[in-house]
């Protein structure tokens, strides 16, 4: 079985799932330099063969926010290998964090072409924006309305 990896951002640790039953496996390369032999041969669930040398890893490009340009995710060139990192500002989406903001606080989520409701995974974004906007405004929870 060739276990399938996500990962969230590219400087982020690599997640491991069986090919098969979708469980969850240890990553095989440990912290310190050494790539000792994995420390799993099987998948815990249904026990098939772990190949984990035939994974495809997670392939990543440089990316720039749609709508204000910002770097997301940069290539550092980098001897003997270039690398991709992701900015502060890269939330998992095609647009930055402060554009993710701006959005949420002025769209309906039932008419979002980002996130899809419910269970979107910009929620916080929403949140966020709202909070921000509540406090900007004088309302607070305190004082139950309007700032004095």
């Amino acid at each position: 079985m060739i276990p399938k990896i996500t990962q969230q951002g590219p400087n982020i640790m690599e997640r491991f799932w069986c090919g098969k039953c979708g469980a969850g496996l240890p990553n095989p390369h440990r912290a310190g330099g050494k790539e000792p032999a994995p420390a799993w041969r099987f998948c815990p669930i249904c026990g098939e063969p772990i190949e984990y040398d035939k994974a495809e890893p997670v392939q990543w490009a440089e990316q720039s926010c749609e709508r204000c340009g910002c770097k997301l995710i940069m290539e550092i060139q980098h001897t003997p290998r270039s690398y991709f990192i992701a900015t502060s500002d890269y939330v998992g989406g095609p647009i930055c964090r402060s554009c993710l903001e701006e959005h949420c606080a002025q769209t309906n989520c039932l008419q979002c072409e980002i996130g899809t409701w419910p269970g979107c995974p910009y929620e916080w974004g929403k949140k966020f924006a709202l909070d921000t906007d509540d406090i900007n405004a004088g309302n607070t929870k305190e004082t139950g309305g309007t700032a004095k």
